[in-house]
């Protein structure tokens, strides 16, 4: 008896240690819509027959993105991006190859436990970020716009104001607003898929 109640007392010691040294993960719980990341564009519509193709003009500050899912939902998969070129062809052509390089979606969306209009300093200790980036207004295509990695991914947050006739105002407010548009990258696949696209969006 005194064996087992020695075991069982190890056992609760070494449960607690561990847990009480397991990592936190930063910014809370990851979105489950990450796990989409590097599926196929086949795949995406195959489990959301409801979704299609839809171009985004708010994930990046100079470019279009070519994405997956459905109009006006809080996020949608996105694949390549670019100025010009056929990307409904590019997406419709290549399907089998087009992986989900990430996502376009809304700050609070993607950081689940934020507050609206956080300053920076709040803002990246509750994400568990250290290095960021932020474009001023001597950038000519990227002012007002965050740059930085998280959980191995590129973000890029757009914190300037919407205008009223559309397009977006520089404020210089280092505040992050809780429905700022975000995308959020894998390098690799992105690069991947661009690859492919630049070589069919133009034939």
């Amino acid at each position: 008896m005194k064996r087992n109640i020695v075991l069982a007392s190890i056992f609760l010691l070494v449960s607690f240690s561990f847990s009480a040294c397991a990592p936190v993960t930063p910014g809370g719980q990851a979105p489950e819509f990450l796990n989409d990341i590097g599926k196929t564009l086949s795949e995406l519509k195959n489990e959301h027959p409801e979704g299609e193709f839809v171009v985004r003009l708010d994930g990046f500050p100079d470019a279009a993105a070519a994405c997956f899912g459905e109009q006006g939902a809080e996020y949608v998969s996105f694949f390549f991006g670019g100025q010009s070129g056929d990307f409904e062809k590019t997406m419709n052509e290549c399907e089998d190859q087009l992986r989900c390089a990430g996502f376009i979606t809304t700050a609070d969306v993607l950081f689940t436990d934020m507050e609206d209009a956080m300053s920076f300093q709040d803002f990246f200790a509750l994400i568990g970020v250290d290095d960021y980036e932020y474009f001023g207004e001597d950038t000519i295509t990227a002012e007002g716009w965050l740059r930085f990695m998280y959980r191995g991914m590129e973000v890029m947050v757009n914190t300037n104001e919407v205008t009223p006739g559309g397009g977006w105002d520089f404020t210089g407010a280092e505040r992050v607003k809780s429905n700022a548009p975000v995308s959020i990258v894998d390098a690799e696949l992105l690069q991947a898929n661009q690859n492919l696209a630049d070589a069919v969006m133009f034939d």
